[in-house]
């Protein structure tokens, strides 16, 4: 299963620069090895913005959950990270579909 995963990172005021930078670095580290263990298929940082776009792929939605819960930058940030995950397909498939009439056509 694919999820498109947006994560936004807001700095608690608890925690220092120096501090996020050694937690993002910790998350830098895991992400890089989910990448190639193949978990995360894309992983884009958003210029200028505390924001990070992936493709991550996974068994099902539990996993994905699982999979977050044990992120540094979510275990270390806790209310200071945000995270929107949508499960995604092919746009083939539904292209075929649509030609086979399961969406509703005539």
């Amino acid at each position: 299963m694919q999820f498109f995963v947006r994560f936004e990172v807001t700095q608690p005021a608890n925690v220092s620069n120096a501090d996020l930078v050694a937690i993002w670095q910790r998350e830098a580290e895991a992400a890089l090895g989910a990448m190639e263990a193949g978990a995360v298929t894309h992983l884009w940082k958003v210029a200028g913005q505390r924001v990070v776009l992936a493709v991550v792929e996974l068994p099902s939605a539990e996993d994905l959950d699982r999979a977050l819960g044990g992120l540094p930058i979510m275990r270390e940030l806790g209310p200071g990270m945000k995270t929107e995950a949508l499960p995604i397909y092919e746009y083939t498939t539904f292209a075929a579909d649509l030609n086979e009439g399961v969406h509703g056509g005539a």
